[in-house]
């Protein structure tokens, strides 16, 4: 490999990981694309002052740094997930407040590293060095009492059961987090003790697990079959192009085999790849081992694979679920799965989406991109991010929501009993960066690429772009380089027409899209009765105010509306009335065309005047806005808000 591919390879690692400098193994198989250094991205406009409230409600005010962080800590103090005694003598269940600290810590790392902030840098080091204070003398980081508590003899389950209503333990899930996390600190923040830290923790991992003889394949929750688990593989790869020790490559060859099994144990990704069929009628009982994110985690790990052995057939496999996935689970709301499960969430007349979903469906097109370079995933990323991402980030910051519905209103449940934790929402700063990541990259020829139309200010390698325009609301972006290049612009799949003029000086372009409104019908699909599974999701179970819940629940589709990759939604902040949200009658497959007009809107980002017209039938008026605006905060209109549905 020559100096220059090596070089590509190294920074390719770098960007992955917020890193300072160079990995210590470069990819095997580099990426198509590279994306921008976190510190040289400024993103702006309507979604950013969304993101810069997060930061700083979430990560930068000190009493957040006290609360949030504190309360995150103290689950590795008290080591209670495991808190119920199920057998006499052992403590053996169910909890998961170990994974908030490294979810926040994932995301406030690449914050401070896109903030450039010494404050926020300061602060990731000393909370690091808080955390390594609880650390056992063997490596041992967790908030579990018993930390060889990480699965469920078969005798023990039904008693498991009875105590919680469920088989589980999320011992090596939660330390998943805490080290991934502490090794993005570190590439923050250059701090050895971290480092040393976070090698310690997996040396230990794979020191116990070799002794109790046990695969990562029979750990955890069983109907979950390994998947939280084995999602280690990311981050245990990561940590390995990092060190180079060559005991952790090591420990992700043992762990493949176990998704190519001849004796077909569920999921068996590499020999279920080519499948035709619905991903989640492979197996029995779906709602078990169908968990959305955490099997996305280990695709997202199977990508690692590649990257770092040059192994082609984890990429190729990966790719081809992803179709599945598009295919029977890309929901009207830009994500796949219905509230954290793979269960058919193409065909459901009721959208309900976890945001936790949304977000690794937007990392795992990310880097199917950027190993890739084929624009679908940009496609993708752009629906997912505007509509259902955005939508479960509170405008203020504070908080987010567990699950983001297409009417009445979202979910912004707590968690595990504690105030200012939530898996979600400690989840939310990753996305931002990932956007940041890849609003502009350049491959391997030297050409720049510009992906997404947020406002932004982006530099890589020596040449800035300034993109403005207000986009998607917004249907004119301006993109300025500091220097004449040549730079190919993303034509957005949904998009029929986009023009691109280059000024005279040849540093500017305006590019103007046909934003192309249009009404989707989805597939047919069958009645959704009121009762079992995909009924009590919707419901998220411990939702307040369910009777309008209950009352919107669909038994028949709707259609939906979108403006450039934009889904409308009718709201209370554009004049809709509880009457209106709760209507059952839909346009859908009578024949309609659609019209859209610019509007003013209170409290919303964009507004549109909707004509609904069919010939000899009354013209259809409404004011609608983006999805995203429509409920990004407490109930302060009521329990009824919007609806996507027309």
């Amino acid at each position: 490999m020559n100096k220059k591919l090596l070089m590509w390879c190294a920074a390719g690692v770098a960007l992955g990981c917020c890193f300072q400098g160079f990995s210590a193994v470069p990819f095997a198989r580099p990426d198509a694309m590279r994306g921008t250094a976190l510190r040289n991205v400024r993103l702006q406009g309507v979604p950013a002052e969304k993101m810069n409230n997060f930061f700083r409600a979430r990560m930068l005010d000190v009493s957040a740094q006290r609360d949030v962080f504190g309360e995150a800590r103290s689950a590795f103090r008290t080591r209670s997930d495991d808190e119920l005694p199920v057998v006499p003598g052992k403590k053996m269940g169910g909890l998961w407040r170990g994974e908030f600290w490294g979810k926040l810590m994932l995301g406030t790392a690449r914050v401070a590293d896109y903030l450039q902030d010494p404050a926020l840098t300061k602060f990731v080091d000393e909370e690091c060095r808080r955390m390594i204070e609880l650390q056992d003398p063997d490596g041992y980081l967790g908030s579990y009492e018993d930390k060889e508590n990480v699965w469920i003899p078969p005798e023990v389950k039904p008693e498991m059961a009875k105590v919680y209503g469920w088989n589980t333990v999320w011992n090596l899930w939660n330390r998943k987090y805490a080290i991934w996390a502490m090794l993005m600190a570190y590439k923050t923040t250059g701090d050895r003790a971290i480092l040393d830290s976070t090698m310690r923790q997996m040396d230990q991992w794979i020191e116990m697990m070799h002794r109790l003889k046990l695969p990562l394949f029979v750990t955890g929750q069983p109907e979950k079959v390994g998947l939280p688990s084995m999602s280690i593989l990311k981050p245990l790869l990561m940590l390995y192009a990092e060190t180079g020790k060559q005991a952790y490559l090591d420990y992700a060859k043992e762990m493949l085999p176990d998704w190519d099994r001849a004796d077909g144990a569920c999921p068996n990704f590499f020999r279920n790849a080519d499948r035709t069929d619905p991903l989640y009628t492979w197996y029995p009982n779906p709602q078990g081992w169908g968990k959305s994110y955490e099997m996305m985690s280990c695709l997202d790990g199977l990508l690692e694979y590649t990257r770092m052995t040059g192994e082609t057939r984890s990429l190729e496999t990966v790719r081809k679920i992803y179709e599945n996935l598009v295919r029977t689970e890309l929901n009207v709301l830009g994500d796949v799965g219905y509230v954290d499960q793979f269960y058919g969430a193409a065909g459901q007349p009721n959208a309900c989406t976890e945001v936790c979903d949304t977000i690794h469906w937007i990392r795992l097109n990310l880097d199917l991109y950027l190993m890739t370079g084929e624009k679908k995933y940009c496609d993708a990323i752009e629906i997912a991010y505007f509509n259902a991402f955005l939508a479960g980030v509170f405008r203020d910051g504070t908080w987010g929501a567990f699950a983001v519905r297409g009417s009445v209103r979202h979910d912004h449940d707590r968690q595990c009993g504690y105030a200012y934790n939530h898996c979600c929402v400690n989840n939310v700063p990753r996305t931002f960066m990932d956007m940041a990541e890849g609003t502009v990259t350049v491959d391997r020829t030297g050409t720049f690429h510009v992906n997404f139309y947020q406002d932004a200010t982006v530099t890589l390698d020596g040449v800035t772009f300034e993109i403005s325009g207000n986009y998607p609301v917004g249907n004119t972006v301006t993109v300025k380089t500091s220097k004449i290049v040549k730079p190919a612009f993303r034509k957005p799949a949904w998009c029929p027409k986009m023009d691109v003029v280059q000024g005279k000086d040849g540093r500017v372009w305006t590019l103007a899209f046909d934003m192309n409104p249009r009404l989707l019908d989805g597939p047919d699909t069958e009645v959704a009765k009121k009762e079992g599974w995909h009924y009590s999701r919707y419901m998220c179970r411990q939702q307040p105010l369910k009777s309008e819940l209950r009352d919107a629940y669909r038994s028949t589709p709707a259609a939906t509306l979108m403006v450039g990759p934009l889904l409308l939604a009718k709201c209370c902040r554009t004049g809709a009335t509880r009457n209106e949200l709760m209507d059952f009658t839909t346009v859908r497959g009578k024949g309609y065309s659609v019209k859209v007009s610019p509007a003013t809107g209170d409290g919303v980002w964009g507004a549109w005047d909707v004509e609904l017209t069919k010939p000899g039938e009354p013209t259809i008026k409404t004011r609608a806005c983006d999805y995203q605006s429509a409920g990004d905060d407490p109930y302060s209109h009521g329990a009824v808000r919007f609806s996507v549905w027309f």
